[in-house]
């Protein structure tokens, strides 16, 4: 196991920290720390990034969640790299049960960084289409699929699935999903049934619109939006949300509201896009309704969301 240095060079633009920053724009900053370890529910934990108003230069990549089971301790997802020593210890602090598992939510490099810093023991779990992304021979550096070559590939996930797929029993239970594309191909959707929580990765990164990784995750701008509808149907008993990076958990009638506003953004830009009107058209006459008042659409993140929806549907 890989121990971290005391000061690290880190990646801290992360795709889903902030979308509209070059993955490979890389800062060296100084090493940034996670906020801690606060339990969100029965044996379930979050490790995220310090609480607004933290500066970029404090992000530590995506959420982590670790579920405390019967044999032994579930993750999900791993931050940026260099952070593996970092959540053992936040762990260690919670149980003295070892890290068994990890599942991860897609294959970004702020969700999947520190996965070859733990044992080799754990059994690493993901959707089939995201482990085909680490084990590319050639990506991008958001990607991270350079992570997992060589001896490193001991590290790419042993067990995957398609559509749906349940580890443990009992109150150990956690159900994975996949709806379909949308951040990238490869989402899954972590419920803890015990728990009636979800950690929803980068499908739901906060409270504002998402960044897709079209260009190189296979994310479809336009299937995001059928995608969350088939989550918000097909997730039951969930009062709970984590998101991929928002800070806090936030009640499950968040995220359904968040699904109502992609999909007015989208129906907004394939009215646009019909009535012959340009992306700029669409952003510029862009009016939020109400009920999406806590919900962020900022012009950038807008007009990226727009310009891919209209890519897509020429």
């Amino acid at each position: 196991m890989r121990r971290r240095a005391g000061l690290a060079v880190v990646t801290l633009v992360a795709v889903g920290v902030t979308g509209a920053t070059s993955a490979t724009n890389e800062a060296r900053q100084p090493r940034a720390e996670i906020h801690g370890i606060e339990q969100v529910g029965d044996n379930l934990y979050l490790l995220s990034n310090p609480p607004p108003p933290a500066p970029q230069t404090m992000l530590t990549g995506g959420n982590t969640v670790a579920f405390v089971t019967t044999y032994g301790v579930v993750l999900v997802d791993t931050k940026l790299e260099g952070y593996g020593q970092d959540i053992l210890d936040l762990v260690a602090t919670v149980t003295d049960k070892p890290v068994t598992t990890i599942i991860n939510t897609h294959t970004h490099y702020d969700h999947t960084g520190s996965n070859t810093e733990f044992p080799d023991t754990v059994e690493f779990v993901a959707h089939e289409n995201t482990r085909a992304q680490m084990a590319q021979a050639t990506c991008v550096p958001v990607t991270n699929c350079d992570a997992f070559k060589g001896a490193n590939a001991k590290y790419l996930p042993t067990t995957t699935f398609s559509g749906r797929k349940s580890l443990f029993d009992g109150d150990d239970r956690i159900d994975l999903y996949h709806f379909g594309r949308g951040h990238t191909d490869g989402d899954t959707f972590v419920v803890f049934r015990n728990a009636r929580t979800v950690h929803t990765g980068d499908m739901f990164q906060r409270l504002g619109l998402p960044f897709i990784d079209v260009a190189n995750g296979n994310g479809s701008a336009v299937e995001f939006g059928s995608t969350l509808m088939r989550a918000v149907d097909g997730l039951k008993n969930v009062d709970t949300v984590i998101a991929g990076h928002h800070t806090v958990t936030v009640p499950w009638s968040t995220f359904v509201n968040f699904s109502g506003f992609f999909n007015h953004v989208l129906r907004t830009a394939q009215q646009g896009m019909a009535s012959g009107q340009t992306v700029e058209q669409v952003v510029d006459a862009y009016v939020k309704p109400d009920e999406y008042s806590d919900l962020q659409a900022p012009a950038q993140a807008l007009t990226t969301l727009v310009q891919n929806i209209y890519n897509e549907s020429r």
